[in-house]
């Protein structure tokens, strides 16, 4: 393609590629050439029916057409974030670099977790294995511009039949003055065969200075592994977060995820699944809250490879103002995946006239052997509900507020970290009550 904007940003990583690829491996930087190759070649998808379903409602082109401030570099080391939970493990990056004193932690168990430009150093023969494995085969244009600048994110590694004591908490933390920046996260997790671990992933802004971030990250379950995965979204009004996420699952193994997008001007999550091993289960929540001005786009992909693999997702959404939400999941079943059991509801609330939500589930199956449903169902809050509640003294503000956070509910108690799940309610009522 090479078009302007995308020679624009080639021309910044080529006139950079010694700042970028400063003090870290071969690993890392050898990928660079071909991602810069996929990414000059394809561009930035444009908005419309082009692309398919992937980048139909959402426009990348206008995000990254903007002026951007890039240092390549940790910045504002002044800044401080809140301190971490006691009774977890944690890691801290701002702006895309790790700021912990130990930038990689092992424990006596063999746990790895921390940068992920440390463990490349320390640990290559880990990274080797798996760095850009799952995200190089897809040639998409999004993670190739992430491979090209990419320096440093989360690493974390699970040995073989280790169960991780407490939640692993990875805080991304954003924060500029009086500029827009951009950075590119990349985060490579593995977990081999027999582990047990829980991840809590957070993405928030520290003030109100505009972020942007191109997050990619890779992840491996081997068979028999149980992994409990969530993530959140509380990005201020100027800032966005566009993430790609490749898992892999192995056989018998299990992955839950659950993502709950609460703000941000736009947030975009691209997340593909494949089932690679007969008996793989995984299981997929999906939660978004749009207000005024903000636009949330997640797009998933669950491919069914082999047989006896069964995958359950639901997604919900609630707009108001004139908030936009998209949610276009694809379930695929390849031939000789015989068994599948795959099931996926996408249900979405409007409270206003200017909110929009676009739902687009999508079943594409070969194979003859299989259960597999979709739906989806977009509405309005149920008045009858609101009536009945009025009847018994409460106020139609707070009849509203119930049956909303009665709509949402249900994924939250899906929530697998205890220390965690008062907090997931507290932000997501406060964020009703703003609607």
């Amino acid at each position: 393609m090479n078009g302007a904007l995308e020679k624009k940003w080639v021309d910044l990583y080529l006139a950079n590629a010694d700042i970028i690829a400063e003090g870290l491996p071969p690993v890392i930087n050898r990928a660079r050439a071909e991602a810069l190759e996929i990414f000059n070649l394809s561009g930035f998808p444009a908005k419309g029916s082009a692309n398919g379903d992937r980048y139909h409602y959402t426009d990348l082109q206008r995000l990254y057409d903007r002026d951007f401030e890039y240092y390549f570099m940790p910045s504002y080391r002044h800044v401080t974030l809140p301190p971490a939970r006691d009774e977890h493990y944690a890691v801290s990056f701002l702006n895309g670099f790790c700021i912990d004193s130990e930038a990689l932690t092992r424990l006596d168990n063999g746990v790895i977790f921390g940068s992920l430009a440390t463990a490349a150093r320390e640990v290559p023969e880990l990274v080797e294995k798996a760095y850009n494995r799952l995200a190089g085969q897809e040639n998409d244009a999004i993670t190739a511009f992430n491979t090209v600048f990419a320096q440093d994110g989360v690493f974390v590694y699970v040995p073989q039949n280790i169960q991780v004591e407490r939640p692993i908490d990875i805080r991304f933390a954003y924060y500029a003055e009086g500029e827009s920046l951009a950075g590119f996260t990349r985060n490579l997790l593995l977990f081999e065969p027999g582990s047990q671990a829980q991840i809590l992933m957070e993405n928030l802004s520290l003030n109100e200075g505009a972020y942007c971030d191109c997050a990619v990250s890779e992840i491996s379950v081997g068979e028999r592994a149980h992994i409990e995965f969530v993530e959140d979204y509380r990005l201020n009004v100027n800032s966005a977060s566009i993430s790609s996420n490749y898992a892999r699952q192995q056989t018998d193994s299990h992955l839950y995820s659950l993502s709950v997008a609460l703000d941000g001007q736009l947030i975009r999550g691209d997340r593909r699944v494949e089932l690679n091993g007969a008996g793989a289960d995984n299981h997929m929540d999906d939660l978004m809250l749009c207000s005024e001005g903000q636009h949330i786009d997640f797009t998933t992909d669950i491919r069914h490879t082999a047989p006896d693999c069964t995958s359950k997702e639901s997604f919900r959404a609630i707009a108001s103002g004139d908030g936009r939400g998209i949610f276009c999941g694809r379930i695929y079943v390849a031939p000789g995946a015989q068994r599948t059991q795959a099931f996926q509801q996408s249900n979405n609330l409007l409270l206003s006239e200017n909110a929009h939500i676009d739902a687009k589930p999508q079943l594409e199956i070969y194979a003859d052997d299989v259960k597999c449903s979709h739906g989806a169902t977009v509405g309005q809050l149920n008045e009858e509900a609101v009536y009945y509640m009025r009847q018994r003294g409460i106020s139609e503000e707070t009849a509203r507020r119930l049956q909303i956070i009665g709509f949402v509910g249900q994924l939250l108690g899906h929530i697998p970290i205890a220390a965690v799940i008062e907090q997931f309610e507290t932000l997501v009522t406060e964020k009703i009550e703003r609607m």
